[in-house]
């Protein structure tokens, strides 16, 4: 263990007083200005300076495997080559001779603009991004420029303005350039005649994400085409895009699309790290060419358009996805180790905003995601080492957070910043809802560390929160849901966030309560989805609507996760004006943005949630819930037949697939590395007249034979299977 001498006086505040007397200690954290007096400190200069992990090695996670082939290969949206061409013609305007051309396959034939104003606006029939590329016809005419615009949603297709991205005004006219004759228009290496920031560097134009390209005649006289293509740019780590380590099938066909659908979201999301959106945001036009990262090449963002930038919140849904999908925990790392950089070495407050942003210490909600981040990167990865390097900036971080926890046992909100919702400060439910998970996981990442004190003072602190959500007014009986605060104005706001949290996790300890809260956020459905209350009247946000699918799972109430599965991300990746391959920040229940209209990122990763869910709970391949060690196997059918796929873990693969029988009957493989896999359940039929069998031996009928086999509500859970695969079957009796 490091820095023994100087972790050891901290640890024991931690445990004889409480967390929150920690936060007195944590002045004695290496990097701060007390520091300075022992051998070994130094006094703080900057945030990036002050508390960046020493610059030693870590270990990587392991480069995976990818997963074998299959039926659901069909669904994976990730194209096959970096360079990509429209796919159909969407609009055009003023006079347009052979458009059709520009989206042929073959690529042969010219397309034609002629007269100022004419445009042609390519479909490429998912979300794409990079660095465009115009061939130009040799009997094109002289001296003409080309205007381009991009969209990702129809809705906002124009030939004089892209959709908005800066983050400013928004302000993003048609990006001009020099069209001449037989040569090519290539926005990485080109500098923009007109419509970019002044003295933009070419690589700045890179569009993060589109759907939708108009290319549009700025100067008259005829612009001849025999071209366009598109450079994609996200992944860079990943040599073949489509090459993912785990997969996902089942029998429902909008399921499987909305798995993969969520992967590809997250995976427009990885970018290089040299390649965020400046800020603050220039007058007119964007540029992206911004270091957003720190470490490493590349870093998980919250948007493909927009912001580009790390933002902790995002990482508390975006990063299960990434791992149950493409498994690039490097570049999760890559993002935590940036937002650590810019610890406030004062006080300990991690940042709202990574880099170019660097809003720090305004925001207690996602100074603890960055906490709860760290701990499912330790868990996920099995990388200790790289945890050791900031484990001294976690324990500073914990302290600052936990030192806003009040006498009544509730954190009180004082840095107020928060996703978008309302009512974010005091004694909120879903900030306490967050702290809560913050100091279960804090357990099993203090003792991979060798601290137990820190892991039983957060278990003690943990216990207490929950005691005190349940005894001072939070839950309201004949609302079925808990309130965002006891009194005042948030007593009548029933958050879907907070709620969501709650039973998901584990705040909520009474399974009928669970259940309760389940049904009530169902009633509350729209057409389009599940409402969000603390954003505005209206709203339909699928990042808490994430949240909200683990709740229905964790309740117990399978069918009707998946109900709302189906019909918020169903609707997301069928809407006519969509991208059809990713899902949205957040819209209204008219399906129209509540984002500032066209701003409104349209491939935003903390909109996945349903990814990881249907891994964890449908297909059942799950990490342990605590933040533990180990994995469990238990699906969660909710009315389907059957399902398969893969979870790749630092020991090896979990595989699983099952499929539902009649009269309650239940077929279960598996196959996984040696002492991975702690726990299997399979669902049992209400009336449990049934006999339970592994690799053909009997291990319950009633009673437990065999496995340690003991009876749940609606399942049967086994343990200590050895081996490394088999076969589970239920049949009635």
């Amino acid at each position: 263990m490091q820095h023994e001498s100087e972790e050891g006086p901290r640890r024991r505040a931690f445990l004889a007083g409480g967390l929150a007397a920690a936060a007195a200690a944590a002045g004695a954290l290496p990097g701060t200005a007390a520091a300075a007096g022992r051998p070994g400190g130094a006094a703080a200069e900057s945030p990036a300076t002050a508390t960046a992990a020493p610059a030693r090695p870590a270990t990587a996670p392991r480069t995976y495997r990818k997963a074998p082939a299959g039926r659901w290969d069909a669904y994976n949206l990730s194209p096959a080559s970096r360079t990509v061409r429209p796919v159909a013609v969407y609009a055009t305007t003023g006079t347009v001779e052979g458009a059709a051309t520009l989206a042929s396959r073959h690529g042969s034939g010219t397309a034609r603009l002629t007269g100022a104003g004419s445009s042609v606006t390519l479909d490429f029939g998912k979300e794409v991004g990079g660095f465009v590329a115009l061939d130009v016809a040799a009997g094109s005419d002289d001296g003409r420029l080309v205007g381009l615009t991009y969209s990702e949603l129809s809705t906002y297709v124009s030939p004089s303005a892209s959709d908005g991205s800066n983050g400013g005004s928004n302000d993003e006219p048609a990006v001009r350039y020099a069209a001449p004759p037989g040569g090519r228009v290539d926005t990485s290496k080109d500098t923009p005649a007109a419509g970019a920031p002044e003295g933009a560097a070419p690589a700045s134009q890179q569009r993060g994400g589109f759907r939708y390209l108009t290319v549009v005649n700025e100067s008259g006289g005829t612009v001849a085409l025999t071209g366009v293509t598109v450079r994609v740019t996200f992944a860079p780590n990943a040599p073949d895009l489509r090459a993912y380590p785990n997969y996902f099938y089942c029998d429902d066909e909008l399921l499987n699309r909305i798995w993969y659908a969520g992967a590809y979201t997250v995976q427009t999301n990885i970018i290089a790290s040299g390649e965020g959106r400046v800020w603050g945001p220039p007058d007119a036009g964007w540029a992206n060419d911004a270091r957003v990262g720190e470490a490493g090449d590349t870093v998980l963002v919250d948007g493909a358009k927009r912001d580009r930038t790390i933002w902790p919140g995002d990482l508390g849904i975006s990063v299960l996805t990434d791992q149950v999908s493409l498994g690039d925990l490097v570049t999760v790392r890559n993002a935590l180790q940036t937002l650590y950089n810019h610890q406030d070495p004062a006080s300990g407050a991690l940042p709202y905003a990574g880099p170019a942003v660097n809003f720090i210490g305004n925001s207690d909600a996602y100074h603890l995601w960055t906490l709860i981040g760290t701990a499912s990167y330790a868990q996920l990865s099995g990388d200790l080492d790289w945890t050791r390097t900031v484990y001294d900036a976690y324990l500073k971080a914990l302290a600052h957070v936990v030192a806003k926890i009040d006498t009544d046992g509730l954190l009180n909100v004082t840095a107020a910043a928060d996703w978008a919702r309302t009512d974010a400060d005091g004694k909120n439910l879903e900030a306490n809802a967050i702290m809560y998970r913050a100091l279960v996981v804090a357990g099993p990442l203090a003792r991979s560390m060798g601290d137990g004190a820190t892991a039983a003072a957060c278990a003690e602190q943990a216990a207490k929160l929950r005691q005190a959500v349940e005894t001072q007014g939070y839950w309201d009986a004949s609302a079925g849901l808990y309130r965002d605060k006891p009194s005042g104005a948030g007593a009548a706001l029933y958050p879907q966030d907070g709620n969501a949290l709650a039973v998901w996790f584990g705040l909520v300890t009474d399974p009928e309560r669970a259940r309760t809260v389940s049904a009530a956020l169902a009633k509350r459905w729209t057409a389009v989805g599940a409402l969000t209350p603390e954003k505005g009247a209206g709203s339909v946000h699928p990042f808490p609507g994430g949240m909200e699918v683990h709740a229905h799972f964790a309740a117990g109430r399978d069918e009707t996760a998946l109900d709302l599965i189906r019909r918020e991300w169903g609707y997301m990746l069928n809407a006519p004006h969509g991208t059809a391959s990713t899902f949205w920040e957040g819209y209204r229940s008219d399906g129209s943005s509540d984002y500032s209209g066209s701003y409104m990122s349209a491939a935003h990763g903390w909109s996945t949630g349903p990814t990881s869910a249907l891994t964890y709970f449908l297909l059942g391949i799950a990490p342990s819930a605590d933040g533990g060690a180990g994995y469990s196997v238990a699906p969660r059918p909710g009315g389907l037949r059957r399902a398969e796929g893969q979870l790749t873990t630092p020991a090896g693969v979990i595989r699983a697939s099952w499929k539902a029988r009649s009269h309650g009957g239940f077929d279960l493989s598996l196959s996984a590395p040696a002492g991975v896999v702690g726990e299997v359940a399979v669902p049992v039929p209400a009336e449990g007249a049934c006999v339970v069998r592994v690799d053909g031996e009997r291990a319950w009928d009633g009673r437990s034979l065999a496995h340690g086999a003991r009876a749940e509500p609606g399942r049967i859970v086994l343990s200590g299977l050895s081996g490394r695969s088999h076969e589970v079957t239920v049949r009635s009796r």
